[in-house]
Formats: C-alpha cells, structure tokens, sequence
C-alpha cells in the first residue's frame, strides 16, 4: 500500500532512525569505542529523535485517539517513547554498559517498524482521507547527524 502523503515526513524521518540503528550495529561488530557510540547516539537524539517523538505526540497521537481502534496503537507508541526516553537518560549517565547500546538500537527498531508496518498501515484504513490530509508534519530537511558525524567509528 501506498503510503499517505501526509505521513511521508514521519516516514522520511524513520528511515534516517533505522540508519542510526545500522551505524550502531556496524560500530559494535567493529568493537568501537563505546564513547564514542554512546556520543554519536546522544547527538541523534537531540538533534532527530526526540524532535520526531515530540511531533508525533503533538499530531499523530490526539489523532490515534479520536478513533476507537486508534486508542491502543496511540497507548504502545506512548509508552515506546516513554520507554526510549529513559534508555537515553541511562545512556548520558557514566559506564554506559556495552549492551545498552544494542538493547536501545534494537528497541528503537522495533519501534519505527511497529509505526510504519502496523499503524500507519491501519491509519490509512480507519481514519478519513481527508482528516489524515490535514495533518502537517515538519519536513525534516537538516543534514542528519549521520551525514555530518565526524567519526565513522562504523567504517
């Protein structure tokens, strides 16, 4: 199915999220610093992900629970970033253990899959064509901290 033209930034915006989620992998099998993970996540963060998880709480989520089969997918991603929040207040603490990194690469994985192979699948179905064409979500068009990252612990 096609997807919506009004969740296209949220997906623009998942697909750089997943290729944060490949770095990190390639920089574990590589043995990178976890430092210097841990630092190139932190900035993903700041500057790509808690932005789109705000955005999604301030649109996609009021829209999910306007509809009765909504409620439950606006509930689980609720509580996905709740839950990737508290991954990334444990990763900016000291002695960031080697398995968190790939726990919070796996987790957010998880979740943009979730978003963009069930929910956003459903949505086109429940929700009006027009009420989903008036959502407005930000295009995303900042250089990803992926791109400008001057280590490539991944390499």
């Amino acid at each position: 199915m096609q997807r919506a033209e009004a969740l296209q930034p949220l997906s623009k915006q998942h697909k750089t999220a997943l290729m944060t989620c490949l770095l990190i992998r390639k920089g574990i099998r590589r043995q990178a610093s976890i430092s210097v993970m841990t630092d190139f996540l932190l900035k993903c963060w700041e500057k790509e992900l808690s932005p789109h998880f705000v955005e999604e709480e301030k649109h996609l989520l009021p829209l999910l629970r306007q509809f009765s089969q909504g409620k439950v997918y606006a509930e689980t991603i609720q509580r996905d970033h709740d839950l990737i929040r508290n991954c990334m207040v444990h990763l900016q603490q000291e002695a960031v253990s080697d398995r968190l990194l790939p726990d919070i690469a796996n987790l957010l994985e998880q979740h943009i899959r979730y978003e963009e192979r069930i929910v956003f699948q459903a949505m086109q179905d429940f929700v009006p064509p027009a009420t989903l064409a008036a959502l407005h979500f930000h295009e995303n068009n900042v250089v990803t901290v992926c791109n400008t990252y001057p280590n490539h612990f991944w390499e």
